[in-house]
């Protein structure tokens, strides 16, 4: 009963969250749109239209009154940290942080402790608490300027303008200036050193080419992107994978090659550096950067930079140089509070305010949950639904559950391949009766009872309640459990009834459902096994493959596949703003449609030409981004939804869950009700420079 109540509590918890997305909430006191930018100067009128604007929270009257930790207070007396208003921009520049992601206002923190977090995990890991990025949004998916104080374009949307912030500082203390974004594009970017010349924003088609934007200094503080073409809000700054666009010029310039593999981008700022790769791999190793290769190097230093001690950054916390803490893989894993941080509180004191961040390695199972309850750890992520109820209850007032709604269209999602290199997969994935028959021979409330203890309720692979889109037609659709039903739409589809009880094609070669999943998702060893027994029961013969994710990527990227459980790309996001990669076949990226996404990706060189529906989600989507204007947006997201929801290229089996938290008592500023998603950053979205400790 007490796991039946959580479920209750956590189900409107999700659906509070979840209406963030879709607009304002009724209460006016907490809509993000009333207050979710009063930490920052609007841009230009025009751009604004895309961005959260509320009135403007101003800063203190002159640079005096702002106020640091005094541990930095103690380093400025001792002479080995420069004064306060030194490290920070000048005053009408600086950030000043007054509310969340939600709008809500931030309660006014004290300085010092530690957060204490879990391992880091992968690459991504120690930037997700930290990440500074160009723009930052909210999580109704308004956005606002962040890095750059401001942006703003031309008439005809061709050239857009970044304004940076006078006086703001690189993590060692180093200006940070236009310089340091044209650095990055011609030195870093271009020349594909960081490995991602992929990033949509910057790429447009000029004469059937691939063209490259040009990017000029205007002066220390402002640069402008210029294009050929239209570059409207959609394609640029919201969903064209434009993270960041600096890299530091004083620390990375011995570190660019020259060569063959990265030659020269001709530019009118920086002459060839002529450092061939063994010069190179030596200068970083007097760096203390070891790389195998110069290939490794560059996405080391320029694109997974946050992993790199010593290397200068933006963000609030820096990794230690400390030896032994300074590894996202150490068991205790250190990034320390950056003194040149850009922000401030409502009352002037520089962010953040905890000392350090913490990531404690574990190498057990359920270790981290043990640590928490000791109180090694302050912040518990991704908790299990089946353990939630009993860590609540013991922890009592100790601890508090915080929700991030998942944008996902659902859980233990399944499709397949429709470019199969097997024509009779092929024709059979096409035929809606068969992907039908797949989701109806399946007992949903069985599924949800048999793997979450009943805490997500069944629903099809489709926008959730109070998500852009949300469709209850749409999210019931193919989900009532009919097995008889499903056998007849087999048969429809051609299929024949083996001797062995199962279906086989019509030419009488044997029809096997395989099934690929990969290891880290844990998809192969928990819920295939459930979902297998009903495959069988509806004649369905089938096998599962369980790879490690890079041969997984590997067999996708062959288009060596029949279907998958748990795609690496799962389809959903906040939109089409969050990335349209998942909805739309335009990259070789996202399962469902495959090789039909490398055709479009390669100009057709390559993969398979979509046709049919296929080919009109592709037509929508060169419309939508081809507009301004935001309503016209949405009304091409809805057209295009339209067909997912007619065609059902992939299957949910339950509605999506959210990623839950427990947080110590101790921690102040952590928000309920976010959004987690890789529009946000994940963790990203909780602010961590804001949180503070208490007893």
């Amino acid at each position: 009963m007490k796991k039946r109540l959580i479920a209750l509590l956590l189900a409107g918890t999700m659906t509070l969250s979840l209406a963030a997305c879709g607009g304002p909430s009724e209460d006016p006191g907490s809509t993000p749109s009333d207050s979710s930018e009063s930490t920052q100067q609007s841009s230009t009128e025009e751009s604004t239209q895309e961005s959260s604007a509320p009135e403007e929270t101003a800063p203190p009257a002159d640079v005096s009154a702002f106020s640091e930790s005094p541990a930095l207070t103690d380093l400025v007396s001792a002479g080995t940290l420069p004064a306060l208003e030194e490290r920070i921009p000048v005053e009408s520049d600086v950030f000043v942080d007054t509310t969340d992601a939600i709008g809500n206002t931030l309660e006014i923190g004290t300085y010092g402790g530690v957060i204490n977090l879990g391992g880091a995990g992968g690459g991504w890991g120690l930037s997700r608490p930290v990440l500074e990025g160009i723009i930052r949004f909210n999580s109704d998916g308004t956005y606002y300027p962040n890095v750059i104080k401001s942006y703003e374009h031309n008439e005809d949307y061709t050239v857009w303008t970044f304004n940076l912030r006078e006086g703001m500082k690189w993590s060692d203390g180093e200006d940070f200036n236009a310089d340091d974004i044209t650095f990055w594009y011609y030195m870093c970017h271009l020349n594909n050193y960081d490995t991602k010349k992929s990033w949509a924003a910057l790429k447009e088609t000029v004469d059937g080419e691939d063209a490259w934007a040009k990017l000029e200094k205007v002066n220390d503080y402002t640069v402008t992107w210029t294009f050929v073409n239209p570059k409207f809000p959609a394609d640029f700054i919201e969903n064209g994978d434009f993270k960041w666009c600096w890299a530091p010029e004083h620390y990375l310039n011995d570190l660019i090659p020259d060569t063959e593999e990265f030659p020269y981008v001709e530019n009118p700022y920086y002459a060839k550096t002529g450092l061939d790769d063994e010069t190179v791999l030596k200068n970083a190793q007097a760096k203390g950067i070891d790389a195998a290769t110069v290939k490794d190097l560059g996405k080391q230093v320029a694109y997974y930079f946050w992993n790199e001690d010593g290397l200068p950054t933006l963000n609030s916390y820096v990794l230690s140089t400390k030896e032994g803490n300074n590894s996202k893989d150490a068991q205790l894993c250190i990034m320390e509070r950056n003194p040149y941080f850009w922000k401030v509180d409502a009352q002037g004191q520089q962010l953040p305010y905890c000392e350090e961040i913490h990531f404690n390695t574990t190498s057990e199972d359920g270790q981290d949950q043990l640590m928490f309850r000791s109180g090694e750890l302050d912040i518990l992520g991704s908790v299990p639904m089946e353990d939630i109820a009993s860590l609540l209850a013991d922890l009592g007032d100790k601890a508090y559950l915080r929700t991030l709604a998942s944008t996902n269209w659902g859980s233990y999602l399944l499709t397949f391949n429709y470019t199969c290199k097997d024509e009779n997969y092929a024709k059979l994935f096409a035929d809606s009766r068969f992907r039908q028959a797949m989701s109806i021979c399946v007992d949903r409330e069985q599924v949800s009872g048999l793997l979450t203890e009943g805490f997500l309720e069944p629903g099809q692979c489709a926008p959730q309640e109070g998500n852009f889109g949300y469709d209850e037609e749409w999210i019931n659709k193919w989900t009532e459990y009919d097995v008889d039903n499903a056998k007849k739409l087999l048969e429809e589809c051609g299929l024949v009834m083996g001797s062995d009880g199962c279906y086989d094609f019509a030419d009488g070669t044997d029809f096997v459902l395989t099934i690929y999943t990969y290891t880290d998702l844990g998809m192969g060893d928990t819920v295939y096994p459930v979902l297998e027994q009903y495959f069988k029961a509806a004649g369905i013969k089938c096998a599962t493959k369980d790879y490690d994710v890079s041969a997984f990527d590997q067999e996708i990227d062959n288009n060596d596949w029949y279907a998958v459980l748990g795609p690496h790309t799962a389809i959903g996001g906040v939109s089409l703003k969050s990335r349209v990669q998942p909805f739309v076949p335009i990259a070789q990226s996202a399962e469902w449609y495959g090789e039909y996404g490398t055709y479009y990706d390669t100009n057709g060189a390559q993969g398979v030409k979509p046709e049919g529906d296929m080919a009109k989600l592709v037509e929508i989507y060169e419309k939508w981004k081809a507009t301004p204007d935001s309503a016209e947006r949405d009304k091409y997201t809805l057209e295009l939804y339209d067909l997912h929801k007619e065609n059902l290229w992939t299957i949910a089996y339950l509605k999506a869950g959210g990623d839950y938290n427990i947080v110590s008592s101790k921690i102040h500023n952590f928000p309920d009700l976010l959004v987690s998603d890789d529009l946000y950053q994940y963790q990203n979205i909780v602010h961590y420079w804001t949180l503070f400790k208490s007893e």
